[in-house]
């Protein structure tokens, strides 16, 4: 298949301090908030305030919009429907849980006896009643993407993590590889497939390492080292790399299925203890905390409290000098307050050094078109969207845009860029209906 690759450039990863310390268990917050969101779909509260939950307990719901489900992380007493900040940027009604520390787990979560006569269809039933989401930070459902009726010749695994700052996903590899490569098999039978391709960076020969004494027992799991550039870790690049074809809506018109590394770990647990999803890995990380760390932790914990296992931030922070994002900082969100909580999208907190300095206006450069992966004209996207100019959005293809966010990190007139081509394709949706 001919067809225009997507591209890339080298950044600087910032990774090294929060990879030097292994990745630590914080399982036992006084309190979690379960967001009452996911994605963009509100979620019904399926429990009272009183009410005792157990660890894996349903606690939200939304049937109509992709059979959403979503559980308890700790167990206790639901002692409110508060508002929590999230990664959003909103307050959200969120489930406030107060732990009774006696990790409680729900009657469901036990060993499956009968893991190798799981059907494709009791497999993708499984990945629906456990609430699995894509962890690299699109949330997106997995059951849906697994009841294409595309024939599906294999299954990517994302172990990129390309966004600075994170490692996360790293450390969640190198602790539990032979979970990933189990999540990844137990993905492939669900595809009807016949292989697993697992792709991360060149540079990363820790994550060869950790799975190459596991791979004789898994001879359907490929390697695939792709080259350290950004952004490596977006669907549509991978699939163009490990397939050498490309697709217009979903891999799987390329005949993969694409799945975040955490997610195949955290869908191993599900398969085989009946683990739904109730915590995830995340990295504190940034210039502006005294011990950048990643840590495994119930969905719900406050961010805060992540905070001060890192030691808290440097001396004499000035807030007004750091930025807080809550993600990667090339797509993440910016964020006013550390009091946020982990949901099931959020990877990262970043406290990072802000840009110093009066800049110019627009130079006219075209830096940002250069490095569109997708080969947009940023600028003209943002000239049209201030116009609220519907037609020409279309006409430049905003919807085309990934969000990569690096028409932003080029600039060298620091413009918000990503920001209002993000906002100019909400305006084409919107415009479209």
């Amino acid at each position: 298949m001919i067809f225009q690759k997507a591209k890339g450039i080298h950044i600087e990863g910032r990774k090294e301090a929060c990879k030097k310390i292994p990745i630590k268990d914080y399982l036992s917050p006084k309190y979690v908030y379960i967001p009452l969101l996911q994605r963009a779909t509100n979620l019904k509260a399926e429990v009272s305030v009183g009410d005792e939950v157990k660890i894996g307990q349903l606690v939200a719901t939304n049937e109509q919009q992709m059979n959403i489900r979503v559980h308890a992380s700790i167990s206790g007493k639901v002692t409110g429907i508060k508002k929590a900040w999230h990664s959003s940027g909103k307050m959200v009604d969120s489930i406030e849980i107060e732990n009774d520390f006696k990790n409680q787990l729900i009657e469901t979560i036990k060993k499956e006896e009968n893991v190798d006569s799981l059907t494709r269809e009791q497999l993708i039933k499984k990945m629906e009643l456990a609430g699995i989401t894509g962890l690299g930070g699109a949330g997106f459902p997995t059951h849906i993407k697994y009841k294409t009726k595309a024939k599906i010749d294999a299954v990517i695994i994302n172990a990129i993590e390309c966004e600075p700052y994170l490692t996360c996903d790293f450390h969640f590899i190198t602790k539990y590889p032979e979970k990933l490569l189990k999540g990844a098999t137990y993905f492939m039978r669900a595809a009807d497939a016949k292989k697993v391709v697992v792709a991360y960076k060149t540079y990363n020969n820790q994550i060869r390492e950790a799975l190459q004494p596991f791979l004789s027992k898994y001879p359907h799991v490929e390697l695939h080292p792709i080259k350290n550039i950004y952004p490596a870790g977006w669907e549509k690049y991978i699939v163009e790399q490990v397939t050498k074809k490309t697709y217009n809506g979903l891999p799987a018109e390329a005949g993969v299925i694409v799945n975040n590394s955490a997610t195949a770990i955290t869908f191993c647990d599900a398969v085989e203890m009946n683990i739904p999803l109730i915590a995830r890995p995340v990295s504190i990380n940034g210039e502006g905390i005294l011990h950048p760390s990643s840590f495994y932790v119930p969905i719900g914990t406050k961010v805060s409290e992540l905070v001060e296992l890192c030691g808290g931030y440097v001396k004499d922070l000035d807030p007004l000098k750091y930025n807080y994002i809550a993600g990667g900082p090339m797509t993440g969100r910016a964020i006013f307050i550390d009091d946020l909580i982990v949901n099931d999208t959020l990877g990262a907190v970043i406290v990072k050094k802000a840009s110093e300095g009066v800049y110019p206006e627009c130079l006219g450069c075209g830096k940002c078109a250069d490095v569109c992966p997708v080969y947009l004209t940023p600028t003209e996207i943002k000239k049209a969207f201030e116009r609220k100019d519907v037609k020409l959005l279309g006409d430049l293809n905003a919807n085309k845009c990934v969000e990569c966010g690096l028409c932003s990190y080029i600039c060298p007139s620091h413009i918000e860029i990503t920001e209002a081509v993000a906002k100019g394709k909400d305006l084409l949706r919107k415009g479209a209906k």
